[in-house]
């Protein structure tokens, strides 16, 4: 799936998303960056939009800087990263632990688990894309014309 379609389906699955305006706004850029990244590291375009999602609203939150959650290097962790710097962490959690959901913990907390660490983690993730999946199944059922 291209990001374009997941982020309508992402404003269609959760109408009163926090910086929606911002979002819509930046939608084709956000979805051109996630689509090249998402290709070039390997991850699925779902899991890094869900996790930029989680972490900064796309970039859209206040104080956030653009940061889509990683910052440019662990040199700079307080400068903002983007699509790329997701990316690529997400791939290196995925290479060193194995599973997705360790690749999500890992861009948290740095380990493969989540143990009792705070704030969101794979299990919000995976949320947040099935309920974008089901909403684009719907929209894509309806324009098939089946009910």
């Amino acid at each position: 799936m291209s990001a374009a379609a997941w982020l309508v389906a992402l404003l269609a699955a959760y109408p009163h998303l926090a910086h929606r305006a911002c979002v819509e706004a930046r939608a084709p850029q956000i979805a051109a960056d996630a689509d090249a990244a998402a290709a070039r590291y390997g991850v699925p375009v779902a899991t890094l939009l869900a996790v930029a999602v989680l972490e900064s609203h796309l970039g859209c939150a206040p104080r956030s800087g653009g940061c889509w959650g990683a910052p440019v290097s662990r040199a700079h962790r307080q400068t903002a990263g983007r699509a790329d710097h997701a990316a690529s962490a997400l791939a290196l959690g995925y290479r060193r632990c194995g599973s997705w959901p360790g690749a999500v913990s890992h861009f948290r907390w740095g380990t493969c688990e989540r143990r009792a660490h705070v704030g969101y983690g794979p299990e919000d993730v995976w949320r947040v894309v099935a309920r974008v999946a089901d909403t684009l199944a719907r929209v894509e059922t309806r324009r098939a014309g089946v009910r």
